[in-house]
């Protein structure tokens, strides 16, 4: 009996000291809802050592095509077209996401959202109507109102793409200023937020205008500050600028294509690793590929390699916190395909890992 339980009780030890030594962590995904598909917001267990993920639980929310989340606080951008369009509010619990509250957006197809590093303020852009939302957020992470919205009318060459703004994104620079890609117009606004009588609004700072027909989509900074990645939808380019004193300057473009490539493009999302040595990029339509280069002293891209996604649709892609993995979600193919990264060489190699999700479109942890 004694050498019985003295068996089960090393069993037991073994078995947490396994889970200790391999603690899961949260993954949350957006998708696009429909009837026989995705409810909204997955939540999964990732096992950051193995690449491995299950689904822990589903909470529902309309078409939460863009989410971001700073603490126990998740956003999610609800992109209808209806009128139903809103930023959604939700607080992170052990066991599912909660819903706080929700406020309009004031253009449509919101699809994309980010917040300020103290959890102050949060900015969502709308493909649509070419609008820029900025939302006070309260104490207890709810919405507290939006306290500016800024309209954008441009248009570009591209007369399919390009008819009027279609912003598409905003990220914080180095510098704590938004860059707010507009596809429509071939700009990047830049733009402070700051604090007055009526509480947070945009004050325009400069804008970088990218070649005609390129439609900028999303774009990463370099760790120094110095050097802007910007992703280019329509042509699949990546344009790098540099910073000097307070201008930034075109300094090299190239394609994320594979030489010889000749299909339409859809170049969907860029990121940088943490290092600032190796840039990623996915092109949907034809291409279905994530493109890897590497990134030189001055800044410059060399591609190093261009690999099928092994699905369709590759919209937005993101690191493992320990950047082991990257994960792509295939919209077409209901799907997240886990790529192993050599942090060395940077190159991806496919896991065989595979996270089943009815059209994921962003990754976040």
């Amino acid at each position: 009996m004694i050498k019985r339980n003295l068996g089960a009780f090393i069993l037991a030890f073994a078995v947490s000291v396994s889970v200790a030594q391999n603690p899961t962590i949260p993954l949350y995904v957006g998708t696009y809802t429909s009837p026989n598909g995705s409810q909204g917001i997955y939540e999964f267990a990732f096992d950051p050592k193995t690449g491995d993920a299950q689904l822990i639980g589903e909470t529902k929310s309309s078409n939460p095509s863009f989410i971001a989340k700073r603490g126990v606080l998740l956003l999610a951008t609800n992109e209808m077209t209806d009128g139903s369009q809103t930023l959604s509010a939700f607080r992170i619990g052990d066991k599912q996401l909660s819903l706080i509250n929700a406020l309009p957006t004031g253009g449509s197809a919101p699809c994309h959202v980010v917040m300020d590093q103290g959890g102050k303020y949060a900015v969502v852009s709308n493909y649509l109507g070419g609008a820029l939302d900025l939302y006070a957020l309260a104490a207890d992470g709810s919405l507290r109102e939006k306290t500016d919205t800024k309209l954008y009318q441009g248009s570009s060459v591209n007369k399919n793409r390009q008819e009027a703004s279609h912003i598409h994104s905003a990220f914080f620079g180095k510098d704590s200023l938004l860059y707010v890609s507009d596809l429509g117009a071939d700009k990047i606004y830049m733009l402070a937020v700051v604090q007055g009588d009526r509480g947070y609004t945009f004050q325009e700072k400069g804008e970088i205008t990218v070649p005609a027909g390129s439609g900028p989509r999303h774009l990463a900074f370099h760790p120094n500050g110095k050097l802007l990645y910007s992703l280019s939808e329509l042509t699949a380019d990546i344009h790098v600028f540099e910073k000097k004193k307070d201008t930034w300057s075109l300094v090299q473009t190239i394609s994320m294509n594979a030489p010889g490539f000749a299909g339409k493009n859809g170049a969907a999302d860029i990121k940088l690793s943490q290092d600032g040595k190796f840039l990623y990029a996915t092109d949907r339509v034809d291409a279905n590929t994530i493109a890897t280069f590497a990134v030189n002293r001055k800044g410059k891209l060399t591609q190093k390699q261009v690999i099928s996604v092994m699905g369709k649709g590759p919209r937005n892609f993101n690191f493992s916190p320990d950047e082991r993995f990257i994960l792509v979600g295939n919209q077409l193919t209901d799907e997240i395909v886990v790529f192993a990264r050599d942090a060395k060489k940077g190159l991806l190699t496919d896991s065989g890992k595979r996270i089943k999700a009815s059209k994921p479109v962003c990754i976040l942890f």
